[in-house]
């Protein structure tokens, strides 16, 4: 009975993460094309022919986006310092074009909106990185069986601390 529960329970979160991680993508593209009819437009203001004005958006939101697939925790800690700065930089520019685009249009509430849309993209690109279903249901008190007392052995947990030691120093120096 305990297992059907626990299962019902995992397929309900993927359901749930699943969803988010669309939601998000849709809401994401939305952004996308928002940001891109601003950019293009600055594209216009300062003199860029057809094509180049309705194409540089490529070379500043794509920017931000192949930035964050670079951060990727597989990946080498170059690699990932390398995707930080793309994407600040790809933000940067995207908050500018956006910004700029809204002060020439519409004053400061295009201009806040612009602005917002930057700062919606950037929230989603976390949340969507960040949506995981528990690995586990959690337990009710009631059928948490009760945990006898554990002996320890001194050696064997030295050894534990030890290697939980090094596995830190080598997490931190991959981070950085």
């Amino acid at each position: 009975m305990h297992n059907i529960d626990k299962a019902k329970a995992m397929a309900a979160a993927k359901r749930i993460a699943t969803s988010g991680i669309v939601f998000g993508i849709v809401l994401g593209l939305y952004t996308l094309f928002v940001s891109r009819t601003h950019i293009t437009h600055i594209g216009y203001a300062i003199g860029l022919p057809t094509f180049e004005a309705e194409t540089l958006f490529l070379l500043v939101d794509f920017i931000a986006i192949f930035g964050k697939l670079l951060t990727n925790r597989k990946l080498s800690a170059k690699t990932r310092r390398i995707g930080r700065q793309g994407m600040k930089t790809g933000l940067i520019l995207s908050l500018i074009c956006n910004v700029a685009s809204g002060l020439m249009t519409g004053g400061y509430g295009a201009a806040g909106y612009g602005a917002f849309i930057v700062g919606m993209l950037l929230w989603i690109e976390y949340a969507v990185a960040n949506i995981k279903p528990k690995t586990s249901a959690p337990r009710s008190a009631s059928t948490t069986p009760a945990q006898p007392a554990r002996r320890t052995n001194p050696v064997r947990s030295e050894a534990a601390r030890k290697g939980h030691a090094t596995r830190a120093a080598k997490a931190a120096a991959m981070a950085e």
